[in-house]
């Protein structure tokens, strides 16, 4: 029995919303899909459409012309069939294996989640299927593209319908939770009671607990949002200079494959008209505005699963006591296929182990010490349950309901849906106001909960993660999830106004830390930790966090030197987002200099290439530009110094000897602050940082003065473009996420992917300036394949066309109009 049947139907019909028939508006035809495609500069997708059937028709059409192997590769993953069609080296029977067990066949899946969807849900998606499918038909496999991201000649490209778009979408969900690093690995390590190491049964000494803290904080820092962050801010009408909202939504998401952005404008006249950006093979529109509202999201901290510590019956294994009765673990035989290196099949079979909360969890790749069944205290089991195990299919009348709003009211009733799986919310409106909320699927656990059922190795995961890991004692009914009336029935999740936000005429802003400082002047406190343990209340921000909020005051007051008068235009927002200051540069870098300045002369190879290394530094311009020289020395002298010192689950260091200016939560923005140059021991951690960077550069041979655009590069089809930004990790707002390797830092994998920046005016017409990093087509044969690319480097920005009149103006090429019966 897949997991989600522990789901009450009934309950489930509930958490879609939709056990109805009801349409949304949807004209009712069941004579044909129709839609109109026009395309403007950049290869920007305009679908309009009678019905919701059509507008996924022409979507579906349109996105399969520039990524129709993506969707597709990633399809036959969420099928749970990559190991039998991809075999051992291109497919995953890891991956097969968990998501038939969360997800059970297609046909459960589709019994239990897709058919009590409303009607123009499913024909939406349906209608994007028979678009992809129709384009498969018309262009044939042995045409379709080649290349890294290609699949032409595939023998594993097929038709696909609404189900498995569904099953797609639904698999992305859990991103956020199981489908992550460690807690696969650990559902999937899991192996009973009698193939498991054999238990200790003496509790480990304090040293032994103490040495695995280092352990527990790489696990907690797995699921840190600093690693796929965003920023987001919303203005209102008291910080612009025209009096409406305004919009910056930077999204860093992948680059290419799952997670990765598709710009289009999808419109059904007079019931949907929204403009931005999907998620590659998703049917809807999921950053973008409408003629009214504009809106993005940064992935939250907040916590989107607990564990259970289950206490064993001695004399049963597969029991467990809850309230004094023993409950089952009930073992579940999974069978996949898998193709091998001949091309015949064999038949795999992975059993997992599941609680009333949810699999039994072996967390052995975190530390040997949490091997075993029962674990070292001889008496323990550890247990998942997941909030985004029916979040999944609430997602697409969310941001349909979103893409509707016409006004903060609307949007922010359209949130209560809570089909929103690991975001924050902005977003600004017409009439100048900006909203942050972080209305999203986070479990009804309560703080008094946390207080008393966080016991025994609960608190020990808690006391080594900082409650980014959350352990519970799984023996007591009143440390289950709790029940908000305004959630959606039977989901335990909490309910849209229980749960932080901010309403203002001023500005919001977030970069993934919690929801405290969305805006300093208006901080956001009182609620339970789960909400965002990493950087909670009175606890240190990112760097990214942090100069972001320095930006925004010194655009309020003009002191920023883009423009004299105070406030945001398009322009000055523009420019913000663009500065790419390196904030932690500005910081520490004059004390790192000073440091160097008493190495004369240098005593040794390590002060020899310190000093090598402040030369470049003491010209670099302190910025991530493409014509920065030393962007590569600092990045890589703060990488040193991130190791060899504690650093936070915030990605921050946050060991108090050495900042100069000590964290302190009243001032949050500017601290900490400087090197304390008073100890020798920071003298020394500068100094073997700096010659740690120099070495490691000279190692990928990657000159230390060259321009900062001959370093990071993005390769498309042999051609080397420039990208500016860099790592978050220094403080750089605009983020991009490349390691270093031989030659520098090439081809990045995300970051900086699709950016807005959106206001209004007198007009019904948003004026709306975006870019999409890596381009609109994967495709490498696609005019569109690197021409975004290309005005990135240049700090230009594309004009989204949103009225018809706008649209007419841009076109390029011919309205290319399709149907077909149903």
């Amino acid at each position: 029995m897949p997991l989600l049947k522990i789901v009450p139907f009934i309950a489930l019909c509930a958490l879609l919303g939709a056990c109805s028939n009801g349409n949304n508006g949807t004209p009712n035809s069941a004579l044909a899909y129709s839609a109109e495609i026009r395309r403007t500069d950049y290869g920007i997708p305009h679908i309009k459409a009678d019905d919701w059937g059509g507008l996924g028709y022409g979507y579906g059409y349109a996105y399969a012309q520039d990524n129709f192997c993506i969707t597709m590769r990633e399809i036959v993953f969420s099928r749970s069939r990559s190991a039998e069609l991809l075999g051992d080296n291109g497919g995953s029977a890891d991956s097969d294996f968990l998501f038939r067990y969360l997800y059970g066949s297609k046909e459960e899946f589709q019994a239990t989640f897709f058919d009590p969807l409303p009607d123009y849900v499913k024909e939406l998606t349906a209608g994007m299927a028979a678009g992809m499918n129709r384009y498969l038909a018309e262009t044939g496999v042995e045409n379709l593209p080649e290349g890294d991201l290609g699949c032409r000649d595939a023998s594993w490209v097929s038709e696909i319908d609404a189900v498995d778009l569904l099953m797609y979408q639904g698999r992305e969900t859990f991103r956020g939770s199981s489908n992550q690093g460690t807690l696969r690995r650990a559902i999937l390590d899991t192996a009973g009671p009698d193939a498991q190491v054999v238990a200790r049964k003496i509790m480990p000494s304090a040293q032994q607990l103490a040495a695995i803290g280092p352990s527990l904080r790489q696990f907690a820092a797995e699921i840190s949002p600093e690693v796929r962050g965003s920023n987001g801010i919303a203005m209102g009408r008291d910080v612009t200079q025209n009096g409406y909202g305004m919009l910056l939504g930077n999204p860093h998401q992948p680059w290419q494959r799952a997670g990765s952005w598709y710009q289009a404008h999808l419109t059904i006249p007079g019931v949907y008209d929204v403009a931005g950006a999907s998620l590659t093979g998703y049917p809807f529109i999921g950053i973008g505005f409408n003629k009214d509202v504009a809106w993005t999201h940064t992935v939250s901290p907040a916590n989107r699963f607990s564990l259970y510590e289950l206490t064993l019956n001695p004399e049963n294994p597969l029991q467990y006591d809850y309230d004094g009765e023993w409950r089952d673990i009930v073992p579940e035989d999974v069978e996949i296929q898998a193709m091998l290196s001949d091309g015949s099949l064999e038949t795999r079979t992975h059993t997992f182990y599941t609680s009333q909360y949810g699999p039994i969890v072996n967390l052995k790749g975190v530390d040997s010490l949490f091997d075993g069944w029962p674990l070292f205290n001889g008496t323990s089991l550890i247990a998942l349950r997941d909030a985004n195990l029916t979040t999944g299919p609430r997602g697409i009348p969310l941001w349909i309901t979103k893409g509707q709003a016409t006004n903060l009211d609307e949007y922010i009733e359209a949130l209560g849906i809570i089909g929103n799986p690991v975001f924050h919310d902005l977003a600004a409106d017409r009439s100048g106001e900006a909203f942050y909320g972080e209305i999203s699927s986070i479990p009804f656990i309560t703080q008094s909960q946390l207080d008393d059922c966080v016991d025994g190795i609960g608190a020990l995961l808690a006391a080594a993660t900082s409650n980014v890991i959350v352990g519970l004692d799984g023996s007591r009914s009143e440390c289950e999830w709790g029940t908000d009336p305004e959630a959606p029935e039977g989901s335990n999740l909490y309910g849209a106004s229980s749960l932080p936000q901010l309403r203002t005429t001023n500005y919001v802003a977030n970069s993934n830390n919690s929801y405290w400082l969305s805006n300093p002047e208006m901080p956001i406190t009182g609620f339970p930790v789960i909400m965002g343990p990493v950087g909670h209340e009175n606890l240190q921000q990112f760097s990214r966090t942090r100069i972001g909020l320095v930006m925004i005051r010194e655009r309020i007051a003009g002191t920023d030197g883009f423009s004299a008068e105070p406030g945001f235009t398009l322009e000055t927002l523009q420019q913000l987002m663009y500065s790419n200051r390196v904030y932690i540069a500005e910081l520490v870098l004059d004390d790192v200099l000073t440091i160097c300045d008493l190495l004369d002369p240098p005593a040794d190879a390590d002060e020899t290439r310190a000093v090598q290394a402040c030369a470049v530094l003491a010209s670099w311009d302190r910025k991530a530009n493409v014509d920065s020289r030393g962007v590569q020395v600092f990045n890589e002298f703060w990488r040193a110094v991130r190791s060899a010192t504690k650093v936070g689950f915030q990605g921050v260091v946050d060991d108090q000897d050495f900042w100069d200016v000590d964290f302190t939560p009243a001032d949050a923005v500017s601290t900490p602050a400087g090197i304390d140059l008073t100890l020798s021991t920071n003298h020394d951690l500068v100094i073997a940082a700096l010659s740690q960077a120099v070495q490691r550069l000279e190692d990928a041979n990657v000159a230390l003065d060259a321009p900062w655009g001959e370093v990071q590069v993005a390769v498309k089809n042999s051609e080397r473009i420039a990208i500016h930004g860099g790592s978050g990790d220094i403080g750089i707002y605009g983020a991009i996420g490349v390691g270093l390797s031989e030659g520098g830092y090439v081809n990045p994998g995300g970051g900086n992917s699709y950016i807005q920046t959106v206001t209004f005016d007198e007009s019904d017409c948003p004026i709306a300036d975006v870019i999409l990093v890596p381009s609109n087509s994967t495709d490498p044969e696609s005019p569109h394949f690197a021409d975004q690319t290309r005005l990135y480097s240049n700090k230009e920005w594309v004009r989204f066309p949103f009225c018809e009149q706008e649209i007419e103006a841009a076109q390029v090429g011919e309205t290319l109009e399709i149907s077909e019966a149903k």
